[in-house]
């Protein structure tokens, strides 16, 4: 089987990099940048901030993922 379009990532590969930028973690979502900032606002996901841009990592996403957006 191949990989159909390798920049395109399904919801169940979580991201390899430890910490993802706000459009990178919309793209694996598939909603709007403003979304992720939402969740991060109401403590869905964690979120650095690094040199003056926020940062999500890794294992929040993982956890956010397992957990379900019921809340």
């Amino acid at each position: 089987m191949s990989k159909e379009g390798s920049d395109k990532r399904s919801v169940s590969d979580p991201p390899t990099k430890p910490l993802l930028r706000i459009d990178e973690v919309a793209a694996y979502f598939d909603v709007h940048p403003r979304t992720i900032r939402l969740w991060i606002e109401h403590g869905h996901l964690s979120a650095e901030r690094l040199a003056g841009s926020i940062r999500v990592t890794r294992e929040s996403i993982i956890n956010f993922r397992l957990k379900g957006r019921e809340d």
